[in-house]
């Protein structure tokens, strides 16, 4: 009864699969086994990179930070040496110079709004 419950309905059905993917740029053949082994050093590799990238990425905002707070605590001083420079370059040699920031710091300064520089967003700064 077992065999033609099998035989004559859709309790039980079989497929070949063609597992072949590359491995390391070559073509292989894998099981079941080894294609999941792959597949979770594979995404182990991408978690890995992602949390690098994002640890980059947030070092880069936490040093650009750094030199906005110094820019809101000397806040003046930093509104007339952008005011009397020519140039935005000059701004930012000035400012590299007054303050020992780096260009990168010294950039977002000289691009920052003045929305920036209310009581409000200083303390977002501080916050984040």
């Amino acid at each position: 009864v077992l065999n033609k419950l099998y035989k004559l309905t859709a309790l039980q059905s079989s497929f070949s699969v063609n597992n072949i993917a590359l491995v390391n740029g070559r073509p292989e053949l894998l099981n079941l086994k080894r294609m999941i082994e792959l597949f979770v050093e594979h995404r182990h590799e991408v978690v890995i990179r992602r949390t690098k990238y994002d640890l980059r990425k947030a070092e880069e905002r936490a040093h650009i930070l750094e030199g906005l707070i110094i820019a809101s605590d000397n806040i003046d001083e930093v509104i007339s040496i952008i005011r009397s420079s020519k140039t935005p370059q000059e701004a930012i040699q000035r400012l590299i110079e007054r303050f020992q920031l780096s260009e990168i710091q010294s950039r977002a300064i000289v691009e920052m709004r003045l929305r920036q520089l209310t009581g409000l967003e200083q303390d977002k700064l501080h916050s984040e």
